[in-house]
């Protein structure tokens, strides 16, 4: 018996012992901020932040470089065909049913999201999390949400998320996350009405820089600095489209003969039975600006052809051209600026950068795939992760843990 009591107490004191010395993990993402963007402007808190952490040339995004799709590769460390989110719209022929960033009804359901996200994994395993905006966190996902989450709102100021994250690594509870997730969308959003290279960037680049600055001040003024790792990352670059670079689907093909499920740099396409070989040889007849594949002779570097979402036919158009109708190009042209692209483009690119206890200190890395995340916050976090694409041995050489 009293083996039985001095091993629980052990266990016990072993568990705390690996909770206090487990420092928090805040990942942030900058939509759409390209990693030339630090030259663009002054940018003294990411220059400080850089010297003292890690900062990799670049982070390789997935296939394709499209907002959901990569942001839920970070957080499941699994390629696209392995998370099924293929896309930000998307058909599923078994439920026949089409996930959309307009049909909120079906984005909020699990179902669609497969593998394992970061907040699930850490949840399993007793650890607390919270998420200020993610791709994923408001569905219930293998029965499981973060601790705390907040529904998408855009409107929200980027001071008040940042407050909110305060708020949740000061609280004193059991209920205190050591994992949260934090989004900004304003670099995205004015890359994609002014272009990658406007004004109205380098404005959303600068401010970028005082929020972060806001972030570590207050991280100061609740004695947290020191105690907690912050990841900053993005999900895509950004390109600027031309309105004489546009492939006109229905110049080439008959759009009564498919499903388009996508416009832009990518199309998925689902031809309408038996017409498959007749719309693949006419978009195969033209293609020039673009390339055209069936599902089973993409790219393997794609990762997104072994899903049942993927459809017949896939066209990725070179950059920059676009691909439209003649209807929707009439009445909207083309935006400003746009992502999608093949992601070994060099206009895609992300970034990384990272400081807090855990990192090491005024590093520069070269590049690395983004699906590789995953790993390093579950080691981390001292959690076992669950099955994924990454590999820890290609992060942590930025560790000091």
């Amino acid at each position: 018996m009293q083996r039985i009591v001095a091993f629980l107490i052990l266990t016990l004191f072993s568990a705390s012992i690996v909770a206090q010395d487990r420092n928090a993990v805040v990942l942030i993402s900058i939509d759409g901020f390209m990693p030339d963007y630090f030259e663009r402007t002054e940018t003294p808190n990411f220059d400080l932040f850089i010297e003292e952490g890690v900062l990799a040339d670049y982070l390789i995004p997935v296939f394709p470089t499209l907002t959901f799709t990569n942001h839920y590769t970070i957080v499941t460390g699994r390629y696209p065909e392995n998370h099924g989110i293929l896309s930000n719209t998307m058909y599923d022929p078994e439920w026949d049913a089409t996930f959309s960033l307009g049909n909120r009804e079906e984005l909020v359901k699990g179902r669609w999201y497969e593998g394992e996200p970061l907040w699930v994994t850490a949840e399993k395993q007793g650890v607390r999390t919270a998420s200020m905006f993610w791709v994923g966190s408001e569905a219930e996902i293998d029965g499981m949400r973060p601790t705390r989450w907040t529904p998408y709102d855009g409107r929200i100021p980027h001071e008040q998320r940042i407050d909110s994250v305060i708020t949740w690594l000061t609280l004193e509870d059991d209920t205190r996350p050591d994992f949260i997730t934090l989004y900004f969308s304003r670099i995205d959003s004015e890359g994609h009405r002014h272009g990658p290279d406007s004004d109205q960037v380098t404005r959303a680049i600068a401010d970028m820089d005082k929020d972060l600055g806001y972030l570590l001040s207050e991280l100061e003024r609740v004695g947290l600095r020191e105690t907690t790792n912050l990841i900053i990352v993005s999900d895509h670059g950004m390109a600027a489209p031309s309105e004489d670079k546009v492939i006109i689907l229905d110049e080439i093909i008959d759009l009564d003969d498919v499903r388009v499920i996508g416009w832009g740099p990518v199309s998925m396409i689902r031809p309408e039975e038996n017409k498959r070989d007749a719309v693949y040889g006419a978009l195969k007849a033209e293609e020039d600006s673009y390339r055209v594949y069936y599902r089973e002779e993409l790219p393997e570097e794609f990762r997104i052809g072994n899903h049942r979402r993927t459809p017949d036919i896939i066209m990725v158009a070179d950059l920059p051209w676009t691909i439209t109708s003649r209807s929707m190009f009439e009445r909207r042209g083309v935006l400003s600026g746009h992502h999608g692209w093949d992601h070994r483009e060099p206009e895609m690119r992300t970034i990384f950068l990272a400081a807090g206890p855990d990192f090491e200190t005024g590093k520069r890395v070269g590049p690395f795939e983004l699906v590789h995340i995953y790993e390093m916050i579950c080691y981390i976090l001292n959690l076992e992760p669950a099955e994924n694409d990454g590999s820890l041995r290609e992060v942590k050489h930025m560790i000091n843990k």
